[in-house]
């Protein structure tokens, strides 16, 4: 069985946020921030989403080296909704089923429909995940650079 109840927030969230949770799990790792490298077989409108949300993130400082496969997995599925939500579109959310006689009995849902709607909802998980979402992003406060250094500082001289 799995773990039960919400998955937990990232630490780095929860520190953007000032929650007082940030400090709890002293020993987890931290990846040095910076956009990573862009594998290989992300080509095309993938690409194309790395090439865009990648700085943002980095900008928005939630971004790690480490964080390659996830923000592939954003950009695959993105391009997967991209090309589902075109093929949609283009074809229509029905078609026609006819009788033997050529007259429309019914109309039928395309498959795109679906497929839309899946790629859309994971897109939307991935997009949480990564502080995309205005909901997500309501919960994150960020200081600038010279409060953080500052306030580092100040935590250093009281704990030494």
């Amino acid at each position: 069985m799995g773990k039960r109840g919400p998955k937990p927030t990232p630490t780095a969230t929860l520190k953007l946020r000032g929650s007082w949770r940030g400090e709890l799990n002293k020993s987890e790792p931290e990846p040095e921030k910076g956009i990573p490298e862009c594998p290989p077989e992300v080509k095309g409108v993938a690409k194309e989403c790395w090439e865009q949300v990648a700085p943002m993130l980095d900008n928005m400082g939630v971004l790690t080296v480490a964080d390659n496969m996830a923000l592939s997995l954003l950009c695959e599925t993105y391009a997967h909704w991209r090309r589902s939500q075109d093929l949609l579109n283009k074809y229509g959310d029905v078609y026609p089923i006819r009788d033997d006689h050529g007259n429309v009995k019914y109309l039928q849902q395309t498959p795109y429909v679906a497929i839309a709607r899946n790629f859309g909802k994971a897109l939307k998980d991935m997009l949480t995940e990564f502080g995309l979402t205005p909901s997500s992003r309501s919960r994150i406060v960020t200081t600038g650079d010279s409060q953080a250094k500052s306030a580092d500082a100040r935590m250093a001289y009281l704990s030494g």
